[in-house]
Parts: structure tokens; C-alpha cells; sequence
């Protein structure tokens, strides 16, 4: 199976896992870090869940490097694996992550190991999730002089490092993703 087979198996398990749930949203093609990494699908609620793909048509080159990015935002992570890759991918990622491979049919995803739950988020990561538009509305959310708008993106982010505790930089991002209406590619 291809990474678009695999995915529309992901996204329909998703959409009928949360179909009562209108405080979630699944985001397709997360970008983290101003896009230096990307995760395939991302389910936001009360926490931020990660989805990665590897089919058969994928290599393993990049997942090292994934692992990287993934570990510093999501606070539960899951990889849909090939059967091919299953092992390798295993002895690969962190022990708190989830694994579901493909049946054997190819018409559901199994899952392997269940993932935990881990609140070890960089802050900044997070507030990289944010747009210019969108740190602009955090100022008025920490009651800071609305003159501070006019800086540039580097420079607001920079201050919410230091005025923001992760707490509130979490509920702000989650919230803003969840309502944020011009996404590059809707579900």
C-alpha cells in the first residue's frame, strides 16, 4: 500500500472516532517547526496526537530525525507501519509512542502497542505551530501593550518564551489550531 492508501484507512478511523466530537479537529500535513518537519496527520483536542505514516513505498531514512521533532510536541504519537517495516520501526522509536500496522487485508489498521500519554512539550515548538496573526492575538491573551503586534514573528515569539508559562501556550495553540479555517489541505 501507498502512503495515500494508508492514510485514507487513518482518516477514516479518525473521522469516526471523533464524529461526535466538535472539540477536535484532525489537521492533515501538520508543519512543525516554520516547516523544517512535518507530520502527516494530527488529531488536536484536550491534547495534541501525532499520526506517521510508513507504507511500503516509504524508506526510514527521515524517522530518526522525525523522532527528534515529534518527541518535543506531541504529547501521545502514533506510526502506521508496513509490515516490512514493523521491526525495524520498533527498535527505532520511543517507548511511550503507539504502533499500528496494516492488516493483512489491507482494509483497517491493527494496533500493536497502545502509546502514552507524555507532557514533555517545548514550549517553543509549540508557539512555532502559531502564525503572525495568531501571535497577535496571544499579546491580548497575556495582557501585553497592543504596540508589541507591530513586531516582527522572531521577535513576539521570543517574548512568549519568556511571558507565557507552557500551560498557557498549549491551551492557546490547541485552541487556535482547532479554529483556524485556512488550512492548505482540509480533511
Amino acid at each position: 500500500m501507498n502512503d495515500f492508501e494508508v492514510r485514507s484507512l487513518l482518516i477514516k478511523e479518525l473521522k469516526l472516532n471523533y464524529a461526535n466530537d466538535s472539540n477536535t479537529r484532525i489537521i492533515n500535513e501538520l508543519g512543525i517547526d516554520f516547516g523544517a518537519s512535518r507530520v502527516d496527520v494530527a488529531v488536536v483536542n484536550g491534547i495534541i496526537h501525532g499520526y506517521e505514516i510508513k507504507s511500503d513505498m516509504d524508506n526510514l531514512n527521515r524517522l530518526p530525525r522525525q523522532i527528534s521533532y515529534y518527541n518535543k510536541l506531541f504529547q501521545r504519537m502514533t506510526i502506521i507501519s508496513s509490515r516490512r517495516y514493523y521491526n525495524q520501526i520498533c527498535e527505532m522509536i520511543p517507548s511511550w509512542w503507539g504502533v499500528k500496522i496494516i492488516s493483512a487485508d489491507r482494509t483497517r489498521l491493527i494496533e500493536k502497542r497502545k502509546g502514552r500519554l507524555q507532557n514533555n512539550q517545548d514550549k517553543d515548538i509549540l508557539l512555532r505551530l502559531l502564525w503572525k496573526k495568531d501571535l497577535e492575538g496571544f499579546v491580548d491573551v497575556l495582557n501585553l501593550p497592543k504596540k508589541i503586534k507591530n513586531m516582527k514573528k522572531n521577535q513576539l515569539l521570543e517574548i512568549f518564551t519568556q511571558a507565557a508559562d507552557l500551560r498557557l501556550v498549549r491551551e492557546y495553540t490547541y485552541q487556535t489550531l482547532k479554529n483556524r479555517t485556512n488550512w492548505r489541505k482540509e480533511l
